[in-house]
């Protein structure tokens, strides 16, 4: 299971970078196009709804890394208890992530039920940005499990943002 979460937490952390990537090549036509005259219609849109699938996905190499925000207070107070207050954290995240998995999933799926499209011309369906909800939380998830897993070994570095 570890390794099935370590191999969906690098095909998510691919997926983040190949967006970011890709995010510059329509801004650039969209700067060059308005300066001429030629403003597009899709790509605010669809730049908007990448940011939106970055984010999400973004969580996973956030966990990976340490990056992933942290309030430390008490863990800073008690040293004795860091390894119970970081499993209680690793734990509200698994409790958040299938939050973010159920109430995303239901938001999609009622936005791709009601055939409910974005208000602008492209009428994009709005079940395809809102399912970055639902897929980053799963990502969320798996990566914490990760998290979990290795909490205990000592051959590992432990990181850590305060």
């Amino acid at each position: 299971m570890i390794h099935i979460s370590e191999f969906v937490g690098r095909v998510f952390t691919y997926i983040s970078i190949a967006l970011m990537l890709f995010l510059s090549i329509p801004i650039a036509y969209e700067a060059v196009m308005r300066s001429f005259g030629y403003p597009t219609i899709w790509v605010f849109e669809t730049t908007l709804y990448s940011f939106i699938f970055l984010g999400f996905l973004g969580n996973v190499l956030a966990v990976k890394s340490g990056a992933h925000f942290r309030v430390t207070l008490l863990a800073d107070l008690f040293p004795s208890y860091r390894r119970a207050f970081d499993l209680l954290a690793h734990f509200s995240v698994l409790l958040f992530a299938v939050l973010i998995i159920t109430s995303g999933s239901y938001f999609a799926w009622y936005s791709w039920t009601h055939d409910t499209v974005s208000a602008s011309l492209l009428e994009i369906p709005m079940w395809i940005p809102q399912f970055a909800i639902p897929l980053g939380g799963v990502g969320l998830f798996l990566q914490t499990l990760v998290a979990i897993s290795r909490s205990g070994r000592e051959d590992l570095p432990h990181t850590e943002v305060d």
